[in-house]
């Protein structure tokens, strides 16, 4: 009984919750209609009263205070109490002057219309943001109606519990009486709104309350018979449930929306509330699809677009709860329910049950895009059979068919309505994941006319059927449409690239052949469209891809990086012809293609299939990458004003550090990067590699426009990288700490890629980034000398020690003077260079260093000394700081007066 009682409560929230809605717009419509009302009625009697004045100048006082009680009578009554007030209060008035009076008052009229018309148009966005409040205070005008009809429902709810609890009446009989009282709350519902009862201006409210609670009644007995008391059998009490929601539904068309959500609702919830056992998914589908079309009748009736939701939610639900139940024999019965679910649900709502043909003129593709409901319902009732074709590869064959209807479904509604143009992509992409979803075991590619056989002849014949399509229908019928010149195109590209992605290598020699005489000939054929083309985006669209079609004959002749270049060189050939042609086209299509052709090179060093790849004997990164850098930067060429150069330059850019990248490294160590275990020489040329792109990324972000920011990003995040791996180096593999070999020659040895090259990057950072984070700069600049002394010491150590630069193996007194000699010389060139560039900053640092070198000199160079010698030094170090300090002050006091 309780689950009985939560299902009643459900239903009776799904009633609120509709009343809460038809309350709103009923609402909103009773208040415009009353302030028109007051505002005619009050312009109205004021015009009677100028008008009584000027006809009546000798009128008395008695008049005037007549005039001014119409007046205030009117504010507060109705146009029709109006009218009567003023023939009951001016009986005498000359035939004159009522008709004077008369002409004024519809004059009066009319402009209070047009100007309360104009009013309300300025008030709507108040109404939007007031709906909250007026929610509220029409639920509490009408809340005591809608209260009562739940109780009355939930009356005769508990009295059948009673009933049954005392036994006063026998099962029928109760059953009886309850269904007398639900079916007499409907009945009155009906004479009501036959008399048509007013009920403070919302004349459907209670009769749709008293036929609502009678509705719930009649479901809750009914189940009552069902569960409870098995009265009933499944298939009567699924009849009988149905019944009464349908009922419930017609009835909705005369007493408003509440209805149709308690029908809607309940139609749709009778299956999941009786089951009847049988599993029969075809009875289910049929009584679906009959709730269905009820449901939109009743919807199209009541022209409310939540009740459209509500159908649309209840027969897709039960449409993808099928695929949850359905098996082998019920694959044809899915396909249909998803067909005619398309058909059922977006066409005939747009089209009339004849199909007829709506419209034909072209669309931009923002209204393309912008068609609501119509795409996602068309993606709903098509994605459950992509994906069941794919997952199910027992019964591919008869999935692939069903899809094949589908294709010709979207390509026959496109002809019906323009705005569905994008459907032909939706059709493109079905037949290419009828492709690439066939099992293997179906190709025996022994046979060398498996080409002509399944899949691959069925390919081939839809690919041609497709691009067929689109070029009688582009040139016949509309020339401006260019999804159907964008079918004609690219159809038979997509199709092949499809069967070139899927057939393996051994087998590529006997399709070729014929792949390239279809893709040639097809290019051939588009040229000559372009050369008679209408407009020009039909022009160009018909160049771009002939292009494609024999790029992809030419990549087929090479391997991985053969269709990597293949894509660059579309690039070009795509950019060519907007300059050439001077074509308007947006860039988001260029832009889409460079990015995935990014992600194709910045992946491929790391895919197992490009590890042993060469062309013309050489490893292939050393032909692509600088080839597709050379490819990208003739392209930007082409947009020379235009925001699609930065993004060109940009790939360029891209493609030149993932050069740097990879191939130093496996020209270094015979291998990519990786990461997790680098070698001590891999992190020296990855430190150098990154500082020097991130520099590269910060410079050119300072004119890369909108793009800023990403290069920003992307430079900051490359130094993040290459901080880390020096951080590492220092930690895990630094020359001074471990038994590394830095090399033989003094200078020109890996502490110069490993320190001094950084150093220098860094400081070339610290400009950059010194304008965008004022705070970081100083860091980064201690970086930069902290490097440059590590190289400086590295090289002199090496000059001393050799290859192994490590501290277990001592200090000599030869090294440890030519510190001080060098970092002296350093330290005083350092003083003249900031006192020459007037740069306070640099005479710091060279004073710092100069300081440094004398503190070593003493401390450490002169350590072994003993008694007046060593006294003698600390004296002299004393004397050398206050003449730095001197010099110091003497430097800053020049600066100063300069």
């Amino acid at each position: 009984m309780d689950e009985f009682l939560g299902i009643v409560g459900l239903f009776a929230f799904a009633i609120m919750a509709g009343a809460l809605c038809g309350i709103i717009a009923i609402a909103q419509l009773s208040n415009l209609k009353q302030e028109i009302a007051q505002l005619k009625a009050k312009v109205l009697s004021l015009e009677l009263a100028n008008n009584a004045q000027s006809h009546n100048e000798g009128a008395d006082k008695s008049t005037d205070c007549s005039t001014a009680q119409h007046s205030d009578t009117a504010q507060a009554n109705s146009n029709k109490a109006t009218f009567n007030q003023v023939s009951l209060n001016q009986p005498n008035q000359p035939h004159g002057q009522e008709k004077t009076a008369t002409s004024a008052i519809k004059s009066s009229a009319s402009v209070s219309v047009s100007k309360h018309k104009q009013s309300s148009k300025n008030l709507k966005p108040t109404l939007v943001t007031s709906l909250f409040k007026k929610l509220r205070s029409d639920f509490e005008q009408n809340w005591m109606t809608w209260i009562g009809a739940v109780a009355l429902a939930l009356g005769g709810i508990f009295l059948a519990k009673y009933s049954l609890e005392a036994g006063l009446l026998s099962v029928a009989m109760r059953l009886t009486l309850g269904g007398l009282f639900g079916g007499g709350l409907i009945a009155t519902a009906a004479y009501m709104h036959y008399k048509n009862s007013v009920f403070e201006g919302f004349n459907n409210y209670i009769p749709a309350a008293l036929a609502s609670g009678g509705f719930i009644t009649c479901f809750a007995l009914t189940l009552l018979a069902y569960s409870s008391y098995s009265m009933i059998s499944p298939l009567t009490a699924f009849v009988v449930l149905g019944i009464i929601a349908i009922s419930a539904s017609a009835m909705a068309i005369m007493l408003g929306p509440v209805l149709a959500v308690l029908g809607i609702i309940g139609a749709y919830c009778v299956p999941v509330l009786v089951n009847t056992g049988s599993n029969n998914l075809f009875a289910l589908y049929m009584y679906i699809g009959f709730i269905s079309l009820s449901a939109a009748l009743v919807a199209h009736k009541v022209q409310r677009a939540w009740l459209w939701y509500l159908l649309w939610a209840g027969h897709l639900g039960w449409y993808i709860v099928g695929f949850t139940i359905a098996n082998s024999s019920t694959i044809w019965l899915m396909g249909t329910y998803g067909l005619l679910s398309v058909i059922g649900l977006i066409a005939v709502p747009r089209l009339g049950l004849k199909l007829a043909m709506v419209e034909t003129r072209p669309h931009s593709l923002k209204r393309l895009i912008n068609v609501l409901p119509s795409h996602p319902l068309m993606l709903a009732c098509i994605t459950p059979l992509l994906l069941a074709m794919l997952f199910d590869s027992d019964n591919y064959l008869q999935w692939k068919i069903i899809n094949a209807l589908s294709i010709l479904t979207l390509l026959f509604l496109v002809l019906k309505n323009s705005r569905w143009d994008l459907w032909q992509g939706a059709a493109l992409i079905t037949a290419a994941l009828i492709l690439l979803s066939t099992p293997s075991y179906y190709i025996d590619f022994s046979d060398s006319l498996f080409i002509f056989k399944h899949p691959y002849g069925g390919a081939l014949f839809l690919g041609l059927a497709l691009s067929a399509y689109g070029l009688y229908f582009g040139i016949k019928w509309a020339p401006k449409r260019l999804a159907f010149h964008i079918t004609a195109s690219f159809s038979i590209f997509i199709i092949i690239a499809t069967l070139y992605a899927i057939i393996p290598n051994h087998a590529l020699t006997t399709a070729y052949p014929l792949w390239a005489v279809i893709l040639l000939i097809s290019s051939a054929i588009l040229i000559k469209c372009a050369m008679s083309g209408v407009t020009l985006f039909q022009r160009f669209t018909y160049w771009v891809g002939a292009n494609a079609n024999i790029t992809l004959a030419i990549t087929m002749l090479l391997n991985d990086s053969g269709l990597t270049i293949a894509l660059a060189i579309q690039v070009l050939l795509i950019s060519v012809l907007i300059k050439r042609y001077r074509v308007p086209m947006p860039h988001w299509p260029i832009k889409a293609l460079v990015a995935a052709l990014l992600l194709r090179l910045t992946l491929a060093p790391w895919t197992p299939s490009y590890d042993a790849l060469t062309i013309f004997n050489l490893h292939w990164s050393i032909i692509v990458y600088p080839l597709c850098t050379a490819l990208f930067l003739a392209a930007a060429k082409c947009f020379q004003t235009s925001q699609l150069k930065i993004w060109l330059e940009g790939a360029a850019l891209h493609c030149l550090a993932l050069f740097i990248t990879t191939e130093t490294s496996y020209q270094l160590v015979g291998h990519y990067p990786k990461f997790g275990s680098l070698s001590f020489y891999e992190q020296a040329l990855l430190t150098c590699n990154w500082l020097a792109l991130g520099c590269v990324y910060l410079h050119r972000a300072r004119i890369a426009g909108s793009l800023a920011k990403l290069y920003q990003v992307a430079g900051i995040a490359l130094a993040s990288a290459a901080g880390i791996t020096t951080l590492s180096t220092l930690l895990n593999a630094n020359p001074f700490l471990n038994s590394i070999y830095i090399g033989e020659y003094s200078v020109f040895n890996w502490l110069f890629l490993l320190w001094l090259v950084p150093a220098g990057l860094v400081l070339w950072l610290y400009t950059l980034i010194k304008p965008l984070y004022t705070k970081a700069a100083p860091f980064i600049l201690t970086v930069a000398g902290v490097l440059s002394v590590f190289a400086i010491n590295g090289f002199i150590r090496q000059f001393w020690l050799g290859p192994y630069i490590y501290l277990s193996k001592g200090v000599s007194n030869a090294e440890l003077y030519s510190y001080s000699i060098i970092w002296l010389l350093l330290g005083a060139g350092t003083v003249i260079l900031g006192h020459l560039k007037k740069q306070l900053l640099i005479q710091k640092i060279g004073l710092g260093i100069l300081a440094a070198v004398i503190v070593k000199v003493f401390l450490v160079d002169m350590a072994n000394l003993t008694g007046l010698l060593k006294a003698l030094s600390f004296i002299g170090l004393g004397l050398s700081l206050v003449g730095l300090s001197w010099l110091f002050q003497k430097l800053r006091s020049h600066a100063n007066q300069a």
